[in-house]
């Protein structure tokens, strides 16, 4: 994974760009990829966050038959380069939905119906307003088995508090059911860390959820 991480680095810098955002952690990539690969079934993802596409790299790195869209609001300078690199290396395998993923999650639901996606990795804005709708919105993309993935559970990091306010308040609505939970890819129990952590956590979305789509 370091590698993947380092050649995005290497090719964007030659072309002038400087990634400004960060990524998933090593770590958490290699859980990624490990993960898809156990599971068989897992062949559409969705991924809402794209930035330099490190994490898109690292999930169709993982099997020939997985397929990615990612939904991002393209507001960076090298989000055009990242998408070619994804494409070089892995040709009619991604898409990519530019635009605020509270409108074009929706959006692409609607013109894609029934086309739900086996995992939805939720890596995108980290505002609780974002996050919140992230989440609300994901039983559009989603059907019975999705296994759903939310980064960035650290709330000791100013940005890991939306995030995890956003997951805890759906975990306690019942709308969610965690399934796992994780920190630097080992299975914790309560969402703690220290400044350098990295925490996430599965679940799946209650039929109720996937019903009504909130």
């Amino acid at each position: 994974m370091e590698e993947i991480i380092r050649t995005i680095e290497t090719s964007l810098g030659a072309q002038g760009f400087v990634i400004t955002e960060g990524s998933a952690s090593p770590a958490e990539l290699r859980w990624l990829n490990d993960f898809v690969i156990s599971h068989r079934g897992i062949r559409r993802i969705g991924e809402i966050g794209f930035n330099a596409g490190i994490s898109t790299n690292a999930l169709l790195a993982c099997r020939l038959d997985v397929s990615v869209v990612s939904f991002d609001i393209c507001d960076h300078d090298y989000a055009t380069a990242a998408k070619a690199l994804v494409d070089a290396a892995y040709p009619g395998r991604h898409e990519l939905i530019p635009g605020d993923s509270k409108v074009s999650l929706a959006s692409y639901a609607a013109s894609h119906p029934g086309a739900g996606f086996d995992l939805l990795f939720i890596d995108g804005g980290h505002d609780l307003e974002t996050v919140r709708a992230d989440l609300a919105n994901g039983p559009l993309v989603s059907k019975n088995e999705t296994v759903l993935v939310i980064d960035d559970l650290t709330p000791w990091e100013h940005w890991g508090k939306g995030p995890t306010v956003a997951w805890k308040e759906m975990v306690k609505s019942g709308k969610v059911k965690q399934t796992g939970l994780y920190r630097n890819g080992e299975a914790i129990t309560e969402i703690a860390g220290r400044r350098g952590d990295r925490v996430w956590a599965t679940g799946t979305y209650a039929p109720g959820a996937l019903q009504s789509g909130t």
